[in-house]
C-alpha cells in the first residue's frame, strides 16, 4: 500500500530519500511489476514533497505558468453564454405572457403531445375500421379489427390522466382567499376541479424533466400539496396530495420558480410578506400589456440577427 503520509511526516527527509535509493539499487529485478510500481511511487513522493515545500515565491511562479488569457476567454465565454441565456428567457417570457389568461401564472397546452398520441390512436382506429372491408381482402377480417381496437385502446390510454395541473391563478378577489392560488386539477380528459393552495403549502418533490440547461427544474414536476380548499364542497382538506405539473404548458417563470421552492424552512410571516412582493411584481408585469406573437417572432429574428456578425456585414 502506497502510504505517502507515512513518509512525508518523516523528520529528514534527505535520509527517507537515501533509504529508498539504497532499496532501489538493492533490486534484483526492475523489469518486474513490482519495481516499476516502486519506482513511480518514489518519483510521486518527490514531487509531492516538492509542492508541500515550496515557498510562497515559487508557487506564485508556477502558477504564472498558466496561460492566463485562457481563463480570459473562458471568463467571457461563460459571460456571453449567460448573457444570451438571459435574452432567449426574457422573449420566451413575453411570449408565454401573451398566451396566459388574466391573473395566470401557469397553463397547460391544449394540444399537449399526450394528446396528440391520443387523437392519433383514435384517428388510426376510425381509419382501420372504416377501410376494413378492403383491408381484409389482403389480411382478413381479425387482423384489421383487432387492429382498429387495439388503436381506440391506445387513444383511450392516452386520454386517461388523472391528478394533471391545468391551469394556476392568482385569486385577486380582496376576499379571505385574496393571494392564494387556485388550482384546476383534471380528473379526467374532460373533467377539472378547483381547487385553493397557499403558496406555503405547496412545493416540488421531483422535477420530471431535463434541467441541465438553464430550465430550473420547470420542465415538468410532482408538486406536494400539504393542505387545500375544496371549492365544491367548501371545506379545508387537510390531507396531502401529490399532482403533475406538465411541462408543455405557458408560465410565468418568475412567479412558478416561487412555488415550486421549498418553504419549508421559511416562517410563515417571512413567506407572506414575499407572496406578497411576487403578486405586486405580476401585477406591474402584467400591467404594461402584452406582447403579440408577431411581435414575438421579430424579436426572435433580430436577436439572431445581432449574434450573426456575418449576417450584419452582409447586409
Amino acid at each position: 500500500m502506497k502510504d505517502f503520509e507515512f513518509f512525508l511526516k518523516q523528520g529528514n527527509f534527505l535520509k527517507v530519500v537515501d533509504t529508498l535509493e539504497k532499496f532501489e539499487e538493492g533490486l534484483l529485478d526492475k523489469e518486474s511489476p513490482r519495481a516499476r510500481e516502486f519506482i513511480l511511487f518514489k518519483r510521486q513522493l518527490y514531487a509531492m514533497y516538492e509542492v508541500q515545500n515550496r515557498s510562497v515565491n515559487e508557487h506564485e511562479l508556477f502558477s504564472f505558468e498558466v496561460e492566463r488569457k485562457n481563463l480570459t476567454w473562458l471568463y467571457r465565454a461563460n459571460a456571453d453564454f449567460i448573457q444570451e441565456m438571459h435574452r432567449v428567457d426574457s422573449i420566451d417570457q413575453l411570449a408565454d405572457h401573451a398566451r396566459l389568461g388574466k391573473n395566470e401564472v401557469f397553463r397547460r397546452r391544449a394540444l399537449n403531445p399526450r394528446r396528440l398520441k391520443g387523437l392519433t390512436g383514435f384517428a388510426t382506429s376510425f381509419g382501420l375500421y372504416t377501410y376494413a372491408p378492403y383491408l381484409a381482402v389482403y389480411f382478413g377480417t381479425t387482423l384489421p379489427m383487432l387492429g382498429a381496437v387495439f388503436a381506440g385502446l391506445y387513444g383511450m390510454l392516452a386520454f386517461s390522466e388523472s391528478q394533471i395541473v391545468n391551469s394556476i391563478k392568482l385569486v385577486k378577489d380582496q376576499s379571505e382567499h385574496h393571494g392564494r392560488l387556485l388550482v384546476t386539477v383534471g380528473s379526467s380528459a374532460f373533467v377539472s376541479k378547483d381547487i385553493i393552495v397557499d403558496v406555503k403549502d405547496v412545493h416540488s418533490i421531483v422535477a420530471l424533466g431535463d434541467d441541465a440547461s438553464g430550465e430550473d427544474g420547470q420542465d415538468g414536476n410532482v408538486l406536494r400539496v400539504k393542505r387545500y380548499f375544496d371549492k365544491e364542497n367548501a371545506r379545508w382538506v387537510e390531507e396531502e396530495r401529490a399532482l403533475t405539473l406538465p411541462g408543455d404548458s405557458f408560465r410565468d417563470r418568475y412567479f412558478l420558480d416561487w412555488i415550486l421552492a421549498d418553504k419549508n424552512g421559511e416562517s410563515g410571516d417571512l413567506a407572506d410578506d414575499f407572496q406578497d412582493l411576487m403578486l405586486l411584481q405580476h401585477e406591474l408585469t402584467t400591467s404594461k400589456g402584452k406582447i403579440g406573437a408577431f411581435d414575438v417572432l421579430a424579436a426572435r429574428d433580430t436577436v439572431s440577427l445581432l449574434n450573426d456578425s456575418d449576417a450584419i456585414i452582409d447586409a
